[in-house]
């Protein structure tokens, strides 16, 4: 995303609060500012109020504290039709009794626009999401992807300044899930609409956002474009829930400017980035990607070297993914492109393997969930 269009601010939440019962907060504190034409992605587990975020920002839920600005007004007393604001949701919503161009044009006559006017927008909408030839048609008369175009054309059909999409792809098989995902960035770049995205899927935010706010118990843990979350997860939760991760616990032995020195339970030690770590002697995680771990002869050059014995191999086309047994863990992952793997290796070798420092990175240690 290009930094000079970056810089306005479209939504801003500030110190936002949710709570059903009075007791629990479902939303913690929430300070967040969306930029003018990005595409951002609220990412995490199921309950961890990333839904509950945006429903407040649709206006379908009232924030307990805090307020909510849309281009820099306060909206948390504006109900939802007012505030400007497309909506897909997973379930399509749409009204069986209309045609897919009534379907459209119901929005636009809402707001009172001439039979012209609708007329040339559904003309319009229909052809950016390719559904001409279906106008007239009913949506019991479609596939479950062709409805959610109709969903997408008619949350864009009035040119609102922001969309909110709630898991739109989630009803939709894996092949066409991963089509439509490209769709809708490819329509995002051509109309330069604010999106907001909600999904659990970790590949679909990486894929589609120019940034991804990762959210756990109702806050926000790391805000960041995807390939910087990936690289550079901030705790131990981000590290976990974003890909794949290895994780090695172990204790702090030293800690110098941006490196540290890790004891794993056996004795080894590691240099690591310190990330997130507290005083020599206390606990800390590791974590390692398993696409940066080498094996054999590969591994030579690294910084950390250890040994580690091969458990199971596990074929996924492109790649391998081999489990090990490392530093007291059976569950160690190294993934090897099928042109670097060695066709002599087999379950039970044992050998050597490591990772360069700036590929490992000490975190908080991570509590049983």
């Amino acid at each position: 995303m290009a930094e000079t269009q970056g810089n306005e601010i479209l939504v801003s939440f500030r110190g936002v609060q949710k709570s059903y019962d009075g007791e629990n907060l479902i939303v913690k504190d929430l300070n967040l500012d969306i930029r003018k034409g990005e595409f951002l992605t609220l990412l995490g587990p199921s309950g961890s109020g990333k839904t509950t975020s945006l429903m407040m920002l649709a206006g379908f839920e009232t924030p307990t504290a805090g307020e909510i600005l849309l281009g820099g007004r306060a909206i948390n007393k504006l109900p939802p039709h007012k505030r400007d604001i497309g909506m897909v949701f997973q379930n399509y919503a749409l009204f069986p009794h209309m045609t897919v161009a009534e379907n459209l044009a119901f929005p636009l006559s809402v707001r009172g626009m001439s039979k012209t006017d609708i007329a040339e927008r559904v003309k319009r909408a229909l052809s950016m999401v390719q559904l001409e030839a279906l106008a007239g048609r009913y949506p019991a008369q479609m596939s479950g992807g062709q409805q959610q175009r109709v969903a997408l054309a008619r949350a864009l059909v009035f040119e609102p300044q922001l969309v909110l999409m709630d898991e739109p792809l989630g009803a939709l098989d894996k092949q066409l899930r991963e089509h439509m995902q490209m769709e809708i960035k490819h329509l995002h770049e051509r109309l330069g609409v604010t999106v907001v995205y909600v999904t659990h899927d970790q590949g679909e935010a990486l894929t589609m956002s120019d940034r991804v706010a990762v959210f756990h118990q109702g806050e926000i843990q790391q805000i960041a474009a995807p390939r910087e979350l990936y690289e550079h997860p901030c705790n131990a939760f981000v590290a976990n829930f974003i890909g794949e991760n290895n994780r090695i616990n172990g204790r702090l032995v030293s800690r110098s400017g941006e490196r540290c020195v890790v004891e794993l339970p056996r004795g080894e030690k590691v240099e690591a980035l310190a990330v997130k770590v507290g005083q020599p002697g206390e606990l800390v995680s590791l974590s390692v990607r398993p696409e940066r771990v080498r094996i054999n002869g590969h591994s030579a050059g690294c910084d950390n070297r250890f040994s580690g014995r091969v458990a199971e191999f596990i074929y996924l086309g492109d790649h391998v993914r081999v489990r090990m047994e490392v530093g007291g863990q059976s569950n160690f992952f190294v993934k090897q492109p099928i042109a670097e793997l060695d066709p002599a290796m087999a379950v039970g070798d044992v050998v050597p393997l490591g990772w360069q420092v700036e590929h490992v990175r000490a975190l908080d240690p991570l509590t049983a969930e």
